[in-house]
């Protein structure tokens, strides 16, 4: 039998709908003791969340209005030495991926289950066997359409061990390992980045030589693994230092698209964006081209009149690119920095007699639209100050959700308890407004946007924490 939850009397609330929109908020959930949950989504009827609660693992349902309508313990997985790696969402059932030990050994399995949170299929993926020395570091990656996953083993550095598995058919079409050459340098200058076709072809991508003293031999490695086996391409990225960059895989075209921020003198301060493009296997790239950021641009981000010799945008990161249909990309980023406060301010700012206070800062976005060649189609700089200490930015930062004729950007105005919400709503052409989203004076909310998930195109899920209780939030548009 499933255990219950303590709650406290179920209640809706409908807050002042603005421009259209309105929101419905869920029973509480007490969370105060738990180690994690996931967002699943709507199946069915329901919208339902997976916990980790430390000593089991449930999946909570709730009814069209929010109201909580099961609860459901997961009783087939074993909690002890188990860690989820993701529950991916599959359009009439979910799917818990995650590593277990047994008898030394390290194991990948996968079980699905159907809306009810019923086992309807599991599956041993994989034994990693009895590694002393190097216990397997997982991660796992998903395809667009979420019908595929691989996870990839980084517990050792001269080397990539990835496994492919398809959700829907519930079959590991391969497994392989790809050795690697200076692996250590790739890891001191930038984390590889990775990304995942629906048809199971994955990209492992790291920058090499990306130094001043060694840009003539500044390029991407790119190893894919699919079906067919793996295959190693390099290409050529200019006599540019690159601060930030992300790829994804563009099925209408077939072929990578990343985009990234460049430097002319130092890291923490960005000049101008990049666009690449290429055929997977093919080592020259179809479009490769840097673009500095104008001084008309730089002065509407920083509020200011004409130049101020200060060249650049400081502390700028790239934290999305959204692919058009064309071949180009939508590239989002944002001005992020986190301070930290210890002995070193002279005072000794220290919590618990140990760790220090680290304020977060997540400022400003800009949003540039890039075409297939590589020149900017517009730009639009949107203006937010964010500030929290101690959170690990849990309640900064912003959402975004796409529909085919506009994108809406959401984000706390302030960080802390009683707080107004905004939205930036993007046109196709990159004209915006700014609107009012809601207020939850005395409502008791506290939104994570950067949890949050799209349902649709007229609705998104996002949850709320306050005060040890986690609310789902639902937007309708």
């Amino acid at each position: 039998m499933p255990k219950q939850l303590l709650l406290i009397a179920p209640f809706f609330l409908f807050l002042t709908a603005l421009y259209g929109q309105s929101a419905m908020v869920s029973d509480p959930v007490f969370i105060r003791t738990d180690y994690g949950y996931e967002l699943i989504g709507r199946l069915r009827d329901r919208i339902l969340i997976f916990r980790d609660r430390y000593e089991d693992f449930v999946v909570q349902a709730f009814d069209p209005q929010l109201k909580l309508s099961w609860v459901k313990e997961l009783d087939d997985l074993d909690h002890r030495g188990t860690r989820i790696l993701g529950v991916v969402p599959g359009r009439n059932d979910f799917s818990v991926v995650y590593q277990t030990r047994r008898r030394g050994n390290t194991v990948l399995r996968v079980h699905k289950y159907d809306p009810g949170a019923n086992l309807i299929d599991s599956m041993e993926v994989k034994n990693y066997g009895e590694r002393i020395f190097n216990t397997p570091k997982l991660e796992i990656v998903q395809s667009e359409d979420r019908n595929c996953v691989v996870v990839y083993n980084i517990a050792e550095r001269d080397r990539i061990e990835a496994t492919c598995i398809y959700l829907d058919k519930m079959t590991a079409p391969w497994d392989y390992v790809a050795f690697i050459e200076d692996h250590s340098d790739i890891f001191e200058s930038r984390e590889p980045q990775v990304t995942l076709s629906n048809s199971g072809a994955f990209f492992w991508i790291t920058e090499r030589n990306n130094r001043k003293t060694k840009l003539q031999k500044h390029e991407l490695e790119i190893i894919r693994f699919d079906g067919s086996g793996v295959n190693i391409n390099t290409t050529p990225l200019g006599n540019y230092l690159t601060v930030d960059l992300k790829f994804a895989f563009d099925h209408q075209n077939q072929q990578l698209t990343g985009a990234g921020l460049w430097t002319d003198k130092t890291r923490d301060r960005s000049n101008g964006v990049f666009y690449v493009r290429m055929k997977p296997g093919v080592d020259s790239a179809l479009a490769l081209r840097y673009e500095a950021f104008d001084e008309k641009f730089l002065s509407v981000l920083r509020q200011k009149e004409g130049a101020d010799g200060i060249k650049g945008i400081a502390d700028a990161k790239l934290q999305e690119i959204l692919l058009r249909q064309d071949g180009g990309i939508v590239l989002v980023a944002e001005r992020y920095r986190e301070v930290q406060r210890g002995a070193s301010a002279g005072r000794g700012f220290f919590r618990d007699g140990m760790r220090m206070i680290i304020d977060y800062y997540y400022d400003d976005m800009f949003v540039l639209a890039i075409q297939p060649n590589g020149q900017i189609h517009w730009k639009s700089a949107l203006h937010k100050k964010q500030y929290s200490q101690d959170d690990d930015g849990t309640f900064s930062s912003y959402f975004l959700m796409r529909t085919p004729d506009k994108m809406r950007l959401f984000f706390n105005d302030e960080i802390k308890y009683e707080n107004t919400c905004s939205e930036y709503v993007l046109s196709a052409a990159g004209e915006f407004d700014r609107n009012s989203l809601l207020n939850t004076l005395n409502q008791s909310l506290r939104l994570r946007f950067r949890d949050a998930m799209q349902l649709n195109a007229n609705e998104c899920l996002i949850p709320s924490e306050y005060r040890g209780r986690l609310k789902l939030v639902l937007l309708r548009f």
